[in-house]
């Protein structure tokens, strides 16, 4: 009995925010059972916040948390509305081979 199970390849994904000013920048999606933070690297370089995590190849909602306060993300066009009435961010996760 053989079973082939398809590897899903996890990729890297760095998200960078150059004008977002706060103190505390968080995101939580689909990727992270919208918890924020949850298994998320965060680097703040001069001024630059970067998010970085692994996920599954395809297209992710998320949102922002700044200073506390959920939001779409301001850097990003791609959303779609939620069902809470507010806007989420879209995020694509290519396949690479």
């Amino acid at each position: 009995m053989k079973e082939h199970a398809e590897q899903i390849r996890l990729q890297m994904v760095v998200l960078t925010f150059d004008d977002i000013e706060c103190h505390r920048l968080q995101i939580a999606g689909d990727f992270n059972d919208w918890i924020p933070d949850r298994d998320i690297e965060t680097r703040h370089i001069n001024g630059h916040w970067q998010k970085v995590f692994t996920a599954e190849p395809g297209v992710y909602e998320y949102r922002l948390v700044i200073d506390g306060k959920w939001q779409a993300d301001p850097t990003n066009p791609a959303e779609i509305p939620n069902e809470l009435g507010g806007i989420n961010s879209l995020l694509q996760v290519p396949v690479h081979h």
